[in-house]
């Protein structure tokens, strides 16, 4: 379980850190949906599940090790909320954990460093390149990297971003639109779990 808890941060912070161009608790694009692919370290990319993105916040939905889950996001909150629908619980990740900061309304959030280079294709989308230096924001027990994202200008969203150390994150098959607001909150009826606490039991 904890593994999968680490591979729904793990995507839910790269997306995050990669989307750069929205005002703190105001997201200010159209909002959308697309599939969400994930590639750790250099391996095949693989469809992890579905993202949609809105004016309240973003949310992954997902299935790892068997289990079907939720990475949800306020755009002016730093804690990532893991959601586990088929035991109806959710929990918090606080950002010494995550490594997700408060959104910003910058280029290559999380970094200190941005550098456009140019404008590209990616999946269909036109897209801003972006090369990002001196990470900020980085989850406990990780190294500093950097990284090259692409940003859609009409999403105002990144759509594509690949870290130094190999790990990829693209969004593709983007339907854009209004997300309905409640699907950005936690469902009626979860209970919440104490994550540092299951944590300390696993160890």
């Amino acid at each position: 379980m904890r593994a999968c808890f680490k591979v729904v941060a793990t995507a839910a912070v790269f997306l995050l850190g990669s989307a750069y161009a929205a005002n703190a608790g105001n997201y200010g694009g159209p909002g959308f949906s697309g599939t969400a692919w994930f590639s750790e370290g250099g391996a095949k990319l693989e469809q992890m599940g579905t993202i949609h993105v809105g004016d309240e916040g973003f949310l992954m939905n997902m299935e790892s090790q068997g289990q079907k889950v939720s990475s949800l996001a306020k755009w002016d909150s730093d804690v990532i909320v893991t959601l586990i629908h088929d035991q109806k619980m959710y929990m918090e990740i606080p950002p010494e954990q995550s490594g997700w900061e408060e959104y910003e309304s910058r280029a290559c959030m999380g970094y200190e460093n941005g550098e456009k280079l140019g404008l590209e294709t990616i999946n269909g989308r036109g897209a801003e390149k972006w090369h990002c230096t001196g990470q900020t924001m980085v989850p406990e027990g990780e190294t500093a990297v950097d990284a090259t994202v692409w940003y859609d200008p009409e999403l105002k969203f990144a759509i594509k971003s690949v870290e130094d150390n190999g790990n990829i994150f693209e969004i593709r098959d983007v339907q854009i639109g209004a997300q309905d607001a409640s699907m950005f909150k936690v469902p009626p009826g979860y209970q919440k779990l104490d994550m540092n606490a299951m944590m300390q039991q696993q160890q």
